[in-house]
Parts: structure tokens; C-alpha cells; sequence
């Protein structure tokens, strides 16, 4: 055998332990079992959720009470303003002239009972009245028989944005405006009596003032002009 000859039988036996080197490498590679960890559904909601916080006390100016009365009509609003501690309440009904009339007394003594605790009305209600839960806009919706059908007396607080005078007067204002009515002078304030046949009056229910508004116009449609409420 020539040397020629062992040297090309040895390079070709070298070449085929690389190609064999490689196959099997290859092999032990595509051989290989990747696994991938994966989370559940749950973990992934748990890992993300975030709880609700609490809701912000509402800011807005209270919604209008509904009345039964059509726009242009004859209608009669009695109406309350308490104010108490950092807020002021505000209770309101609106319907045909007659039948808000004959409630005027029972839902002047309803508010004149309602006791604040912690700044929070607390009341017993009359037999027959029923109460429907509040919402974002009012604290609570009373419902009272009338003759014509059942009225809704609302309840909403509004914060103490400034001196009694001005945001009574203002709301007291507003509500006119609701019934077509002149604007009222502050300072007609000063000579209310407790007479709650009055447009407006002030009665004294131990240290509480109690503004009472009940007039009579004509059902204007108006909407919402904050800060006042109803």
C-alpha cells in the first residue's frame, strides 16, 4: 500500500467520525424536550385585578324632582332647606296646585321631626308613605299618597358652600324661577315669619332652621344649573 493511498483512506475515515460527530449532536439537540411554564386563569387575574377603592362622595348638584304636573301648568311646590352641620338638606315636592296644598302641614311636621345624627337624617315615616332608596343624585325618594296619586317628596344634600343667607336665598331663587316666579330679595330673609302659608317662611325646630318655600305657578321647563340643588 502506498502512503498516498493510507493517507486518503485515514482523511476519509477522519471525515466520516466529523459527519458522525455532527449527526448525533444534531440529534441529541432536536431530541431535547422544552417546556414553557404557563399561569391559570386565575393567577393571571390575581396578578393583575385591581380592587375597587372607594367611591368618591358625589359633588354634583342633586336632580330635579320629578313633578306630575305638564309644563305650562298650574302647580304647586312645597319645599325645605335644612341646613346641618358642613351640608345643607334639601326635601322638595312638586304637583297639582290642590294636592301638594293639602300636604303642606304633614310634610311641614314630617321635616320638622327629623332628627341628625352624625350630621345624617333620621326619620319615622307616616303611615302610608314609602321610601325608595337613593341614587347619585338624592340621598332618598319619600312617596306620599295624594289625591290625584301618589307624589314624590325628594331628599338630597348638597355641601355648605358659603354663608346660610346667600345659598338659601339662591335655592329658594331657583325654585321660583322652576314655577315662573320673580327672583326673591335676600334680604326678605330677615322678615319670614313661621307661618308655612307663606311663599316662604322660618320656623325653629329647637336650634335647627327650617326654610320652608310653598308657591304656585306655572311648571317651566328648565334643567339643571348647579351648584343648587332640586
Amino acid at each position: 500500500m502506498s502512503y498516498r493511498h493510507f493517507s486518503l483512506q485515514a482523511g476519509s475515515a477522519f471525515c466520516s467520525l466529523i459527519c458522525l460527530t455532527l449527526f448525533l449532536a444534531g440529534c441529541s439537540e432536536s431530541g431535547k424536550i422544552t417546556t414553557y411554564e404557563t399561569l391559570k386563569p386565575d393567577a393571571v387575574r390575581e396578578a393583575n385585578h385591581v380592587d375597587d377603592g372607594p367611591r368618591p362622595e358625589r359633588t354634583a348638584p342633586p336632580a330635579m324632582a320629578t313633578s306630575s304636573t305638564p309644563v305650562g301648568e298650574p302647580s304647586r311646590m312645597f319645599a325645605a332647606i335644612v341646613p346641618q352641620g358642613d351640608q345643607f338638606w334639601f326635601f322638595k315636592m312638586t304637583g297639582p296646585v290642590e294636592d301638594v296644598g293639602t300636604l303642606s302641614a304633614p310634610l311641614a311636621d314630617f321635616v320638622k321631626s327629623i332628627q341628625f345624627v352624625n350630621d345624617k337624617p333620621e326619620w319615622t315615616l307616616p303611615e302610608g308613605w314609602t321610601e325608595q332608596p337613593g341614587n347619585q343624585f338624592r340621598y332618598a325618594t319619600l312617596v306620599v299618597p295624594g289625591a290625584s296619586g301618589p307624589l314624590e317628596f325628594s331628599v338630597s344634600p348638597l355641601p355648605n358652600s358659603g354663608e346660610e343667607r346667600i345659598q338659601v336665598t339662591a335655592n329658594i331663587n331657583r325654585w321660583r324661577g322652576q314655577l315662573g316666579l320673580a327672583d326673591l330679595a335676600s334680604e326678605s330673609l330677615d322678615q319670614l315669619t313661621d307661618d308655612i302659608a307663606q311663599e316662604t317662611s322660618l320656623v325653629k325646630a329647637g336650634d335647627q332652621n327650617i326654610y320652608f318655600v310653598n308657591i304656585v305657578g306655572k311648571s317651566q321647563a328648565t334643567g339643571m344649573r348647579p351648584p343648587f340643588a332640586n
